[in-house]
């Protein structure tokens, strides 16, 4: 197996086949831009994140408490919806949160918490029995 495909294999695991698909052709379309896809691909999914030190349940920790740390909404959802696949759960994600704020602050929280509650809408989540809802920090 090529490092391209280990690093479409992880990608198809955490984030879906339609991710998969539209990383994999960005990064063997050479467009611009197409060299950063293929870093994303053959160096962090191929390399970092199948590296022995961590799972990636951790990883996804890490990943969604930088991207709370930087204020990347939009990387954050789909760090989190890739932690979910990876197994792991609301409360965690939540505990993330928590853990994260007295670091970075009620902004930065309130930024990944309205993306947070995105992915938990997208994927059916609040449907659960286990969820109450979310309704804000004001």
């Amino acid at each position: 197996m090529t490092t391209r495909e280990t690093g479409l294999d992880v990608v198809r695991e955490m984030m879906g086949g339609q991710a998969a698909t539209k990383l994999g052709a960005s990064a063997a379309s050479h467009t611009f831009g197409a060299p950063i896809a293929a870093y994303a691909v053959d160096q962090v999914f191929a390399d970092i994140w199948t590296r022995p030190g961590l799972d990636r349940r951790s990883r996804s920790l890490v990943a969604m408490s930088v991207m709370i740390a930087m204020r990347q909404p939009h990387e954050f959802a789909i760090h989190m919806g890739a932690g979910l696949n990876n197994g792991l759960t609301l409360k965690e994600i939540e505990e993330v949160l928590i853990q994260a704020l007295p670091y970075v602050g009620y902004p930065a929280i309130a930024t990944a918490l309205a993306a947070a509650t995105e992915v938990i809408k997208e994927r059916g989540l609040d449907a659960g029995e286990h969820y109450a809802g979310h309704r804000g920090l004001l």
